[in-house]
């Protein structure tokens, strides 16, 4: 208890009550909204919270905000570690906040963190298997709501800085249960439509509000893209999985048209560059030709000296010629002479050759005649007597006879072709009888057998 004959100075009862409430409460968790939100030059933060019926100001020194990975801004959520103290100076309460984080999202964000530590250990945000962007975009997909304010920031950026880009826009939803699909079709959809770059983006929010760019399938579709990709979603301090992913993190939608896009008085000024630069080439390059006709002027002779050359040199042709056609005419006879001589004694060689070869082919031939000739009366003869052999008519000489109906020219080769009573005519060696069926018996055996295969 204090007593009241104690005395206490402004800055001694500021002091204990300072010390009384740190005793007292130590460090406590608050949960309210920003109602005022202000960065100092020194990067300290100071803020007010408030909820239906009361506020508290609050202030989070430098070395404690660096660490919290979002600015606050009025209307957030949020809840806060502090203790509560008493600003002696203006005897205010206030909280100093030791940690700042957006209300209800402490469960997502160890899945926020824990799926982050997973994707960096596959190696899906490795700074090397990101791709630079083209040089000059001028065909770009924008993957974004149709409804949402990036798509109008993304425009107004295009239409200020570069109008030149030609975009087509692939609606998504950006929030809620459906949107990770939806997104990920319209990535889809984008990459195959054969654009030179892409642009995934939305406004900020809230952790919960941007979830979708944190699902893992998201983030996967993101590094899948083949076409190069920038994906701006929310503020500067919003950072999600879909952003590491993309080729291009850009902070909000209008700075990630900025980067996509080259100013259009840039290339301008580029193009007119390249004109100049063109031009200068061009005239360097008449001059040197210029320079070249000049000397080649120079070298030229005049007509006259030029003709009393030609006739100089005609001159000298002249005198040589008879000399050089003699000795020509005089080489050439030699050479007709030997050449001659030496084909005349290889065509009587030839023809002696030849003579000889024609009188051994002619009697070689002959011999082969003969043999073929008599190995042919042999083959013939031989199947001359093979053929007698089993001639019909020598087969009717043996005794044999067919059958037939009387009629018809079909020949009976069974018992079952004709009836008891039937009228046969019989062919047998020198002629032919007609005979009546009186009875059949069909054979029974092993000789009936041989006679069914026989057919």
């Amino acid at each position: 208890m204090i007593d009241l004959k104690t005395v206490f100075s402004v800055s001694q009862l500021a002091r204990h009550l300072n010390d009384h409430l740190r005793n007292e409460f130590g460090s406590i968790r608050i949960q309210g909204e920003v109602a005022a939100f202000t960065r100092a030059s020194s990067g300290h933060w100071y803020l007010a919270l408030k909820d239906e019926s009361a506020q508290l100001k609050a202030v989070m020194f430098r070395q404690r905000n660096v660490l919290a990975g979002f600015f606050p801004a009025v209307g957030d959520k949020v809840e806060v570690l502090a203790q509560l103290a008493m600003y002696e100076q203006r005897g205010e309460l206030q909280l100093i906040v030791d940690v700042i984080k957006k209300a209800g999202q402490g469960n997502l964000h160890e899945q926020y963190l824990q799926l982050k530590t997973k994707l960096t250990q596959e190696g899906l945000f490795d700074s090397g298997r990101k791709r630079s962007l083209p040089s000059v975009v001028f065909n770009l997909g924008v993957i974004t709501s149709l409804q949402a304010a990036a798509l109008a920031d993304v425009k107004q950026a295009l239409a200020r800085r570069a109008p030149h880009v030609e975009y087509s826009v692939y609606h998504t939803a950006v929030q809620g249960e459906q949107a990770a699909a939806q997104i990920i079709e319209a990535l889809r959809k984008a990459d195959q439509a054969g654009h030179q770059a892409l642009v995934l983006c939305r406004g900020g929010g809230s952790l919960e509000d941007l979830w979708c760019f944190n699902v893992e399938a998201v983030v996967r579709a993101v590094a899948a893209c083949k076409t190069p990709i920038v994906v701006g979603v929310g503020h500067e301090t919003d950072v999600t999985l879909a952003e590491f992913a993309a080729d291009l993190r850009a902070a909000t939608p209008t700075a990630a048209a900025e980067l996509i896009s080259r100013p259009t008085r840039e290339l301008l000024a580029e193009i007119q560059g390249l004109h100049m630069g063109l031009r200068k080439a061009l005239r360097h390059r008449a001059q040197m030709l210029v320079q070249r006709v000049d000397r080649a002027e120079l070298g030229l002779l005049t007509p006259t000296a030029y003709l009393n050359s030609l006739e100089s040199r005609l001159s000298s042709a002249s005198s040589r010629l008879p000399k050089l056609v003699e000795r020509g005419l005089v080489q050439q006879s030699n050479s007709i002479g030997g050449l001659w001589q030496s084909m005349s004694l290889e065509m009587e060689a030839s023809q002696n050759s030849v003579d000889r070869s024609t009188q051994f082919l002619q009697s070689a031939l002959s011999a082969a005649q003969r043999r073929r000739m008599a190995a042919f009366d042999s083959s013939i003869e031989r199947l001359g007597s093979v053929v007698e052999a089993v001639s019909p008519q020598r087969t009717l000489e043996r005794g044999y006879a067919f059958l037939q109906p009387e009629g018809r020219d079909t020949v009976i080769r069974s018992v079952a072709d004709v009836q008891t009573g039937d009228g046969l005519r019989a062919t047998l060696a020198d002629g032919e009888i007609v005979v009546n069926v009186r009875e059949k018996t069909e054979l029974r055996g092993t000789f009936n057998k041989d006679v069914k295969k026989s057919r």
